[in-house]
């Protein structure tokens, strides 16, 4: 007797990542772990900074007293609340990690990554206005804002290589 059997094999054709792509989320990858670290480490300078209550408060010549009551002024006018700060700091390190999971998804090339890394990469240069941070939040909104938007319309160019 004999007996014959019969596989079937499955392929499922995945199409080549364009380099343009990977270029994007591999800088995308590298971005998210900074902006994770100095996030956090960010948080705990405006909190050591929230408690003390000045910069340079270290400083015991006349001259450091001087350097540090001009700093503290200065901070003041521009609206610099580092409670506020730290909070924004915190919420920016979080917002990372939706971020990371978009930039997977494009990775695997997969549109809905797009749009989660889309909304989050807006969300963050928006918190410091939203939380009211005054010029020192306009100023890294601005600045912030330019990155997202230019990184949202590179992978943009790339959605027709996604599914």
């Amino acid at each position: 007797m004999e007996q014959t059997t019969t596989t079937t094999v499955t392929t499922e054709i995945v199409a080549k990542r364009p380099t343009f792509l990977t270029v994007l989320c591999i800088l995308s990858f590298i971005g998210v772990a900074f902006a994770l670290i100095g996030g956090i480490m960010n948080y705990f300078t405006y909190s050591a900074l929230a408690t003390s209550g000045d910069m340079f408060g270290g400083l015991k010549t006349e001259a450091g007293q001087d350097m540090n009551n001009a700093m503290n002024s200065m901070a003041n006018a521009l609206g610099m609340d580092y409670g506020k700060m730290a909070t924004v700091a915190m919420i920016q390190a979080v917002l990372n990690i939706p971020i990371f999971i978009g930039v997977m998804m494009m990775w695997k090339q997969k549109k809905a990554g797009f749009w989660i890394y889309s909304i989050f990469e807006i969300a963050q240069p928006i918190l410091p206005l939203v939380m009211g941070l005054g010029l020192v939040g306009g100023i890294m909104a601005t600045v912030g804002l330019i990155f997202s938007i230019v990184f949202i319309i590179l992978y943009g160019v790339n959605l027709k290589h996604m599914s």
